[in-house]
């Protein structure tokens, strides 16, 4: 019985140190945004006691800054200074203007290669999209565009109302009118 007890104990310290502890994985491509941290540093880090905390209502605010609901305005966001996106969001306009939309479209997804995060690319191309009437990919794109839009209340207006455009044409009256009510907050 001992001998039986042993080599199964035995069996188990043996087969335990084969092994291994999970390895964490990162990802493959990380954010520029947020710097990237050891498993180490994470694992040391508390969160902050709730008294710590900035409360935004009790820091003053700036001169002709209000507290209400209203949209801040910012500064728009640049126009494209690429003299490859500026040539290419020409050529699909005129492409637009003839209807010739497949040109067009192909065109504005160059542009939206160079330049993946400007709003007017994205507005071309749901446009060229919606013109083909590939609604669901038109609003796709559109959403896209109101994301890289933030801060420029007139882009973000067209946005939604491109939208409310597609949507209605889709059929979905509710999201139609849900983004009429956004644009209307610009």
């Amino acid at each position: 019985m001992h001998k039986m007890l042993f080599i199964m104990a035995s069996l188990v310290m043996f087969l335990s140190a084969c092994s291994t502890t999970p390895v964490s994985q990162r990802p493959a491509v990380e954010s520029r945004d947020v710097p990237a941290s050891s498993p180490t540093t994470e694992s040391a880090q508390t969160s902050p006691v709730p008294s710590q905390q900035a409360n935004p209502q009790a820091m003053p605010l700036p001169p002709g800054e209000s507290t209400g609901t209203d949209i801040p305005t910012t500064k728009p966001a640049p126009a494209p200074t690429n003299p490859a996106v500026l040539a290419l969001l020409s050529d699909a306009e005129k492409y637009q203007q003839q209807g010739n939309m497949s040109a067009a479209q192909s065109r504005l997804q160059r542009a939206q290669r160079i330049a993946p995060s400007d709003p007017k690319v994205y507005y071309q191309l749901a446009k060229a999209h919606y013109e083909l009437e590939d609604f669901r990919l038109a609003e796709q794109v559109a959403l896209k565009g109101v994301s890289y839009a933030k801060g420029d209340n007139t882009e973000q207006k067209r946005f939604w109302l491109l939208l409310a455009d597609i949507r209605t044409k889709k059929g979905d009256k509710a999201g139609a009118k849900a983004a009429r009510e956004q644009a209307a907050r610009y």
